[in-house]
């Protein structure tokens, strides 16, 4: 494998290797390990010719950032998936950067940040790896995140731990070291086959029901590939991607595929919702405001200069623009392609690329686009009290938009997610009516997990203390303890009382074995904050230290209280199970807790 320099040269470097539809093992291994290890990932037809290199960006949050050789984990399963893709798609993939990524939100919120900190024009795919879950998970919907005909995926880091300890009752009677060479390979299995899976997705693969196929929804050290009728709809959407093809294309193509005969082996439920996703595609292309202000004469020279924008080949596509604009020298379609043209080079500070947006908002002031372009860049700039004001002004005139403004409503709502500004996005989500929008069950959550509740926090403010309680439980979950009480006492300067911080403080002081301290913080962050789920749960735990039946149902009480305002915390799940079976002999209640357990977590309780 190429590990050191993929590790570190990353860019333009191309991962994978050709030739032959299986992929090649590290070495034989030996006969005790061999019967243990995954499936080799391997193309049943491997496609001929010249594979073609996709480039790819990474972004690597603080959680993912923070496992051993983390670069090279990554590099190390890219490598594995190129593998895959060389003889299954005919590509290669080429990591043009690898990047830190300063994200503040919760990891269900990662995937809309993803998007916003970076549109992908110029690469095949954004990879963002994010935190790893406190838990062992073979929900492939908790392990990654992606869309179909998105640019963007999103892949959870290993969580060595649990996973280390799931995979402790398939390793028997193992030496050391050929238990760690078996961990390894399941690792890289697992990891590889996530992100496989997540990239799959948005090529319009469908959920498969056999369990051996990468885009079954459970993860099983058995998948070793896609099915056919999969590979067929990932090759239609990629080949067009490749070929500068738009979203429109790729849907109407992935469309006629899924619809020119049934197939059994994919899942009804998910191929209707691919579907559905793909004619609201369709739809919106019919119905949408660019093209039709665009005239029929210019339409393929505009897309023309679409594609060159998306190449990078900026300069070219202005001069291809200016000329146009000189036929058409008042069409706001066009002047609103220059505005995002602008912001991405010279970039959202430079006075010429602010007056290019302006003009696109004076010939259509009712047209919310200007102001969500210049929205976007200037949270990625970290302008966000200039982004609030563009975005502010960009709500008051989605209602202008003659169809699209649910799609105008989301985007806006993904801003202000990427800015962690939770009062914001609940605002925008209650105005584009759009309650039942994941975006409201991720800012709940947040709001729960971090003890952030509303109004006791200023909205520009609540990314920065989200950002702070979990740099502090980072630090405890680190067993940094000393520098743990330093950011905490540095964050309550700031937000004394805050209760999210005081949960992290009855968790550092929980770890350190002062349980009457944790208690105390912990009473205190659920008096700021009764939905404060990070602090039910530890108030739950340090309950059921009281072996009394009055200590029992008390940690019961905080610990279905945690589950209902955080429905997420597995953490409250599985304690809340053991204080039914351990300490109440409830089987009853027990058995409820598993189904709804396993209804939420697409797995078995654990015992």
């Amino acid at each position: 494998m190429r590990r050191a320099v993929l590790a570190l040269a990353a860019i333009g470097i191309a991962i994978g290797s050709c030739g032959g539809g299986k992929l090649q093992q590290r070495s034989a291994p030996a006969s005790a390990v061999g019967k243990h290890l995954p499936a080799t990932l391997e193309a049943q037809r491997p496609r001929g010719g010249e594979p073609r290199t996709v480039k790819v960006r990474v972004y690597a949050d603080a959680g993912a950032r923070a496992q051993p050789r983390w670069r090279e984990e990554i590099a190390d399963q890219l490598d594995y998936a190129s593998q895959l893709l060389t003889p299954l798609l005919g590509v290669r993939l080429s990591v043009d950067a690898v990047k830190d990524w300063a994200r503040a939100t919760d990891p269900r919120a990662a995937l809309p940040a993803l998007v916003a900190l970076d549109r992908g024009d110029d690469v095949a795919w954004v990879i963002g790896y994010v935190t790893p879950g406190d838990a062992a998970s073979k929900a492939m919907s908790e392990l990654g995140d992606a869309e179909p005909l998105g640019r963007h995926a999103i892949v959870r880091a290993w969580a060595e731990k649990p996973e280390t300890d799931a995979l402790a009752s398939m390793l028997p009677d193992l030496k050391e070291a050929d238990r760690a060479e078996a961990i390894a390979a399941h690792r890289r299995h697992k990891q590889t086959a996530v992100l496989l899976h997540v990239l799959a997705a948005t090529l319009g693969a469908i959920a498969e029901t056999d369990p051996a196929w990468l885009q079954h929804p459970i993860y099983s050290p058995k998948m070793s590939g896609f099915s056919e009728r999969n590979r067929e709809l990932m090759t239609l959407a990629l080949d067009d991607r490749l070929a500068e093809g738009t979203a429109q294309t790729a849907a109407k193509k992935l469309l006629d595929a899924i619809e020119k005969a049934p197939w059994g082996g994919w899942i009804a439920a998910d191929q209707e919702q691919v579907t559905r996703r793909l004619r609201n595609v369709l739809d919106a292309a019919r119905a949408g405001k660019t093209a039709a202000d665009v005239p029929a004469a210019a339409y393929d020279q505009y897309t023309r200069i679409q594609a060159l924008a998306r190449r990078g080949q900026t300069q070219d596509a202005l001069a291809e623009l200016d000329n146009l604009l000189v036929a058409y020298p008042g069409n706001a379609a066009m002047h609103q392609l220059r505005c995002e043209i602008f912001l991405r080079a010279p970039g959202v500070a430079d006075k010429g690329t602010r007056a290019a947006c302006a003009r696109a908002s004076e010939l259509a002031p009712g047209d919310p686009s200007p102001h969500l372009a210049v929205g976007e860049a200037l949270v990625k700039s970290g302008d966000l009290a200039g982004a609030r004001a563009e975005l502010a002004e960009a709500e008051r005139k989605i209602g202008n938009l003659p169809a699209g403004a649910a799609d105008a409503w989301r985007r806006v709502i993904a801003i202000y997610q990427a800015m962690g500004a939770l009062t914001w996005t609940e605002e925008a989500i209650a105005r584009a009516g759009l309650a039942d929008d994941p975006a409201a069950q991720q800012v709940a959550q947040i709001r729960a997990r971090y003890g952030v509740p509303r109004g006791k926090v200023p909205p520009d403010q609540e990314a920065a203390l989200v950002a702070a309680v979990r740099g502090a439980l980072d630090l405890v979950y680190a067993s940094k303890y000393a520098e743990a009480e330093r950011r905490l006492a540095e964050a309550e300067r700031r937000w004394p009382g805050a209760a999210g911080l005081l949960g992290a403080r009855c968790d550092l002081a929980l770890r350190q074995g002062q349980v009457e301290a944790a208690r105390a913080a912990c009473a205190r962050a659920i008096a700021a904050d009764p939905d404060a789920s990070w602090a039910l749960y530890l108030a739950g735990v340090i309950a059921l230290r009281d072996t009394s039946p009055a200590g029992a149902r008390a940690a019961i009480e905080r610990l279905r209280r945690a589950i209902a305002v955080d429905p997420e915390l597995g953490q409250a799940w599985r304690t809340l199970a053991r204080a039914y079976k351990e300490r109440t002999k409830d089987r009853a209640a027990l058995e409820q807790l598993g189904k709804d357990y396993a209804a939420r977590f697409g797995q078995p309780l654990p015992p």
